[in-house]
């Protein structure tokens, strides 16, 4: 997610033409899923990356002659022969992996990040259709053209010509959905699509702001949440400018917490004020939400004397399972860092619909379907 942030950021700042490298399908094993991104400008410095370090060098030649060009075109990598003979590259990836390079000028570049910026910022799963292959005929869309598929709502930038291969393409695209991260590519006719789930991106709130709430906001940072700090003092004693990058709130009443931030499906919520009366109403304030995630810092005992509390106040404590505390996942680390690493890798896996287990003991596909909206996807 953190690509994505640094893309739709990359895009809507540039002012010089730009070539958008998207890996668009994945067959086997490869770094990064359908929709990894990078950004290639003309002097050939990039932003983003699609692989861990092995295409990006050849992809960076590949865009000078798009650049060059103007035209858009799809680079196939084949690493599933052990010598990767046909590229000499070395990659040993055991993959194949289609990439499509578009030119893009300045105002193309912003329109591109206004739709992914709709995908990662809504509250439901949606579908990125792509055209990766089309013949140059009036009628038929442009290699680059892009739907942002929500359901009915399909928002579309580019030439996609009579729209015949958008509308047999936008019926399909909830079949994205069961593909995760290797994608999705359908032909209508001589028109090829390429298929991405975007996912929304995770809403942090943390209710606190003390010292140990820095390294929280900025690792989340990192990682292209969207992270709000929610405070019951004025900002001006809330510190705002200690959480750069971050959004903070003031919050007089814990209770009255859905009113001041947004509790969706894709929240998690971090309990650490360190005041108990405060950390009680704010945990019932998320119990009778729609959260994913509600984490509670402190010591087991407290936290069930807290629910105490709730229970005592007639406050039916449904869909418990969301409550983790203690919080975070034990990785043996102590301090305000290894608590906040601790944290954002439980938050990682709950939202994920991973054990936070060890990935030598998993069985199966390492990257497994992610987690998606069941409106959207049915």
């Amino acid at each position: 997610m953190s690509t994505h942030r640094s893309i739709v950021d990359a895009l809507s700042e540039t002012d010089e033409p730009v070539v958008l490298a998207t890996v668009v399908r994945v067959t086997g094993s490869s770094y990064g899923g359908v929709g990894a991104r990078m950004v290639i400008r003309t002097d050939g410095t990039t932003i983003g990356i699609v692989s861990g370090g092995c295409l990006e060098s050849d992809l960076a030649e590949h865009a000078r002659e798009v650049h060059r060009t103007g035209k858009a075109r799809v680079v196939t990598y084949d690493t599933r022969a052990d010598d990767d003979a046909a590229w000499g590259l070395g990659l040993g990836c055991n993959g194949l992996i289609d990439v499509l390079l578009e030119p893009l000028d300045a105002v193309s570049a912003g329109a591109v990040a206004v739709l992914i910026e709709q995908g990662i910022s809504g509250s439901e799963s949606a579908v990125l259709a792509t055209v990766i292959d089309s013949p140059a005929t009036d009628s038929s869309p442009s290699i680059g053209a892009h739907a942002l598929i929500k359901g009915d709502d399909i928002e579309t930038i580019g030439n996609w010509g009579d729209r015949s291969a958008l509308m047999q393409g936008s019926r399909e695209a909830h079949d994205a959905f069961a593909e995760s991260r290797r994608g999705l590519v359908r032909e209508y006719g001589d028109v090829t699509i390429a298929f991405e789930v975007v996912n929304p991106v995770i809403r942090l709130v943390i209710c606190g702001s003390g010292p140990d709430v820095v390294p929280l906001v900025k690792f989340g940072v990192d990682l292209g949440w969207n992270v709000t700090v929610v405070d019951h003092r004025a900002l001006e004693h809330a510190h705002p400018e200690r959480f750069p990058d971050a959004h903070v709130v003031e919050c007089h009443e814990p209770l009255k917490l859905g009113e001041a931030v947004s509790l969706s499906t894709s929240t998690a919520a971090v309990v650490m004020s360190h005041n108990f009366a405060r950390d009680t109403e704010y945990s019932r304030a998320l119990l009778a939400s729609s959260v994913a995630y509600i984490g509670v810092l402190g010591p087991r005992a407290r936290t069930e004397r807290m629910l105490a509390e709730i229970g005592a106040q007639g406050d039916a404590i449904t869909n418990g399972e969301r409550l983790y505390a203690p919080i975070g996942i034990d990785i043996g680390t102590d301090g305000p860092d290894g608590i906040a690493l601790s944290i954002i890798a439980e938050v990682s896996a709950v939202l994920g619909e991973r054990s936070g287990g060890h990935l030598r003991d998993r069985r199966g596909p390492l990257h497994g379907l992610h987690r998606t909206s069941e409106s959207t996807a049915t």
